[in-house]
């Protein structure tokens, strides 16, 4: 099959020679086009990549200088010595001063930060920042773009990290040095402090294009004279605040054991008058009801007089033969048994003389005879 179409084209071609070169043609011209074109794009064009943006930079005529808009991730053209395309990275960038240059090679060193109290601490510290796109307003703070950092700082990466790191050095410092030495040890002042030089770090950086994305304490240490120094500032200042302390609880305790005492010798007053008080009412009780009785005993005996003088003087009217003889009528109507005769019970006079005996002047009673007429 295989030499069969060969043959063939051998065939076609030794048929059309004049096909053949046409066809040679055609495909040296495409190659020439896409060499050209290869070599435009090398010479006129650059490639923006991901995770930068770029700043176009034209050197004469209309629109000369940076412009403002930044160049997405892409390609773009130039042309050369007309115009140039500067990148500037978007990711979370890293400037260190630590002491450790081994594990940190591009660091600039431990910061020497001066306290009020004339000692000083050796700061590791890291910056974080990012560089901004575009310029604008990002949480009420402006910004400025990529054009303005390359405008006013430079297009290299060493540039840009030098001048964050002297701004950096500047500022941290200023701001650490306004404490003492024992207020390095307080997180909240040494917190408020490290929050104001970025404040301040923001400032200056902000109208650049750059952003601070954090301030990192990561270590401070003092030399060990000064540790021993420090050590001691703080056991005396402990041992005040100790003292102090007891004092004051010395103090309270005495006046605990004054409100104690005073409490007790009250309570015993007020139990005394609570006594007295109520041997004084008890005693105005008995005095009252003596004085309540006395008067009811008088009332009831002015009662039994006004009594006593009202039955004398029914009785002088009456007699007193009468009085005898209500008295004695209780006595008979107690008796049980017995016959009285030769009374007449609605005879008053009769009971009377029966009960008590003939009265004076009164004629002598009937003698009482049987049925034989013998008395």
């Amino acid at each position: 099959m295989q030499r069969s179409c060969g043959a063939t084209s051998l065939k076609v071609y030794s048929s059309h020679p004049e096909r053949g070169l046409v066809v040679r043609g055609v495909l040296v011209l495409v190659s020439v086009l896409a060499l050209v074109l290869i070599v435009v794009a090398f010479v006129f064009g650059a490639v923006v990549p991901v995770g930068h943006v770029g700043v176009r930079k034209i050197a004469f005529g209309p629109g000369q200088g940076l412009t403002s808009k930044p160049l997405l991730p892409g390609f773009h053209w130039t042309i050369p010595g007309y115009s140039t395309i500067y990148l500037v990275p978007q990711t979370i960038r890293i400037v260190d001063f630590e002491r450790d240059m081994k594990t940190y090679p591009a660091s600039f060193g431990a910061l020497t930060v001066p306290t009020v109290d004339g000692t000083r601490v050796d700061v590791d510290v890291a910056v974080l920042y990012h560089f901004v796109a575009r310029a604008g307003e990002q949480g009420g703070v402006q910004y400025g773009g990529v054009a303005d950092l390359i405008k006013h700082v430079g297009a290299t990466d060493g540039e840009w990290t030098r001048y964050i790191s002297q701004v950096a050095n500047n500022e941290i410092k200023r701001s650490l040095s306004a404490l003492s030495t024992v207020e390095f040890y307080d997180p909240e002042a040494r917190g408020e402090r490290v929050r104001i030089a970025e404040q301040e770090m923001h400032k200056h950086l902000a109208p650049l294009g750059v952003q601070i994305d954090g301030l990192l304490v990561r270590r401070y240490t003092y030399r060990e004279e000064i540790d021993q120094a420090i050590f001691k500032k703080n056991l005396q200042e402990a041992e005040m605040a100790y003292n102090k302390v007891a004092g004051d609880f010395a103090a309270a305790q005495r006046d605990v054991n004054k409100v104690e005492s005073d409490g007790i010798v009250a309570i015993q007053n007020l139990d005394k008058q609570g006594t007295s008080e109520a041997e004084k009412i008890r005693s105005e009780g008995d005095l009252y009801r003596r004085e309540k009785m006395a008067k009811a005993d008088l009332l009831v005996a002015e009662a039994r007089a006004k009594v006593d003088t009202m039955r004398s003087d029914v009785l002088s009217k009456v007699g007193s033969d009468v009085y005898v003889a209500l008295q004695l009528a209780t006595v008979v109507a107690s008796l049980k048994g017995g016959v009285v005769t030769n009374l007449d019970p609605y005879d008053f006079n009769a009971w009377v003389d029966r009960l008590v005996g003939s009265r004076p002047g009164a004629p002598a009673p009937a003698k009482e005879e049987g049925a034989d007429g013998v008395p």
